[in-house]
This record gives structure tokens, sequence and C-alpha cells, in this order.
């Protein structure tokens, strides 16, 4: 067992988590036709990535900000409707 492998700290691992949730949050709004919700989500991961130059912090950034606007914008708009 080499141990020069293994990391020292989580942040990788959770990092690909948020990457993953993000990714399946958008199948899942596209194959059950949510357009509303996964247009948000796609909108504001665009501009957040672009707002930080598409760097890997502006990645993770825009995941999170993506994922949350996903899920919270949506259900105000469709309350006002």
């Amino acid at each position: 067992m080499n141990i020069a492998l293994l990391h020292g700290s989580m942040e990788p691992m959770i990092y690909g988590i948020i990457i993953f949730l993000g990714i399946a949050s958008i199948w899942w709004k596209i194959t059950h036709r949510s357009w509303l919700a996964a247009t948000i989500e796609i909108t504001v991961f665009v501009l957040v990535f672009k707002l930080h130059g598409g760097t890997m912090n502006g990645g993770f950034a825009a995941t999170v900000a993506a994922l949350l606007a996903g899920l919270i914008l949506p259900f105000f708009l469709r309350r006002r409707a």
C-alpha cells in the first residue's frame, strides 16, 4: 500500500459530490420536464461560472448557486402564478 497516494483533506471528495448533485439535479429536471427549474439552474450556473472567470473555484461556486436557485426560485415563481 502506497501511503503517498492518500489525500490529507476531504475537499476533492466534497467537490465531486457537489458536482455530481448538480448533474443529477439537471438530469432529473430535464427528464421530468420541469423546464422552468432546469432553465433557471442552467442560467445561474453559466452566469456565475462566467463571473468567476471559468476557474475551478468558479465551477464549484456556480454549481452551489445553481443548485440553490434551482430548488428555491421555481417554488416562489409558481406561488405567484
